[in-house]
């Protein structure tokens, strides 16, 4: 019974770790082709649609960061010039990648957030968080981009998935 259950639990992990997989490419890409917007549109951009893409890419630093148990580089709302973000970007994914392959997605992370309180989660919970907290945002710069006259595109994931 017990090597069954062995069995089951590690079909669990690959399951979710191929579902962590496919939500975070289709995060990196969806962050890829606003990044394209964003450095096609640079010198029209207002500040606060890059205060908020910038702030996508230092919730994900910070996330990954907790995760790992090291110290974050990036603040909350830390600002990055447009030319940095394909950069920042890819080292974040980098790094989110291996932790979905080597992570234990039950694990719990003690963690204390931005305005100094202490927090439990589990790995799962947070890697989930990290791909809905920057759909939220693209959807705000999207938004802004938009009210701004300039172009903007759907970065849902149906749309990334139909591609």
């Amino acid at each position: 019974m017990v090597a069954g259950q062995v069995s089951v639990h590690h079909l669990i992990d690959e399951i979710m770790k191929t579902h962590f997989q496919d939500l975070y490419e289709y995060s990196l890409q969806s962050n890829l082709t606003t990044i394209g917007l964003l450095e096609k549109y640079a010198s029209d951009v207002p500040e606060k649609i890059i205060k908020n893409f910038s702030h996508i890419l230092n919730a994900q630093h910070l996330w990954n960061h907790r995760i790992e148990g090291s110290k974050s580089f990036f603040k909350v709302w830390d600002i990055h010039p447009i030319s940095q973000f394909r950069e920042i970007n890819e080292s974040l994914f980098q790094q989110s990648f291996r932790i979905i392959e080597k992570e234990d997605f039950e694990r719990q992370v003690n963690y204390i957030n931005s305005q100094g309180e202490s927090y439990t989660n589990s790995v799962k919970e947070i890697l989930f968080h990290v791909v809905n907290h920057s759909t939220y945002h693209r959807g705000q710069v999207m938004l802004l981009l938009r009210e701004s006259g300039l172009e903007a595109i759907s970065t849902d994931y149906i749309f990334y998935k139909r591609k």
